[in-house]
């Protein structure tokens, strides 16, 4: 009677060791820690509203890309770029307009200021929005060039050419456009070449990214452009 009891009890322990093996891995399939790369600035994206998004790769050679979720207990410092190891878990029955998984901050590997070299904005761009319009829905071209090699900028607010001065603080991203001037005609869209020039003269960082230029002025981004082929 006694062995058949404990035969009971062993079996029993068995299966409770087999069943916290089973779950352990059922668990871990759940689970996986990936590497993120966080770029320096959110951008307006559009999840169920319109939102703001932190910009991530999972490699130095990846392009970036909208990330729509959030990473508990990481705190986002605009004007850092970060690397983290992040662990990534999948829900269960999560609803078809959400996200399937949580994301977790293990670690923060490295946060530094971000401080491009500043030849990477020497190009031709086109503006596709200043703060929250896209001057090309109205039919107006917006256009801003950047020469280096001689510290200034040039282009055009709708109708009008304008030109103007660029000051850098070396090893940083922060950049100011001064005395800038335009001709004076007045435009079918006026108001939309007003307020591309006052947010001009407002900037006072910059980020590239991928082909587009995003100018910033107190952490948030004011002007969007895309380069121009």
């Amino acid at each position: 009677m006694k062995y058949i009891a404990s035969l009971a009890l062993f079996s029993l322990i068995l299966a409770a060791c087999s069943f916290k093996a089973k779950q352990k891995s059922r668990n871990k399939e759940k689970e996986q820690i990936s590497t993120f790369f966080i770029a320096p600035y959110k951008v307006d994206c559009m999840g169920i509203a319109p939102m703001k998004c932190l910009l991530i790769r999972k490699s130095d050679t990846e392009q970036w890309e909208n990330f729509y979720s959030s990473i508990k207990g990481f705190d986002f410092i605009p004007g850092n770029q970060y690397q983290l190891k992040v662990r990534i878990i999948r829900k269960e029955n999560s609803p078809a307009d959400a996200s399937s998984f949580n994301y977790e901050l293990i670690e923060i590997i490295s946060k530094e200021t971000y401080a491009p070299h500043s030849r990477s904005l020497f190009d031709i761009w086109g503006v596709v929005n200043v703060k929250g319009d896209n001057p090309l829905h109205s039919d107006c071209e917006q256009t801003l060039e950047i020469n280096m090699t001689e510290n200034i900028i040039m282009g055009k607010g709708g109708c009008n050419n304008f030109r103007g001065n660029i000051e850098l603080i070396s090893g940083t991203n922060q950049i100011k456009f001064t005395k800038v001037l335009s001709s004076r005609r007045t435009c079918a869209n006026q108001a939309l070449e007003d307020k591309y020039l006052q947010a001009l003269n407002s900037v006072d960082a910059y980020f590239r990214f991928n082909q587009h230029l995003y100018l910033i002025s107190e952490d948030e981004v004011i002007i969007k452009c895309k380069r121009m082929d």
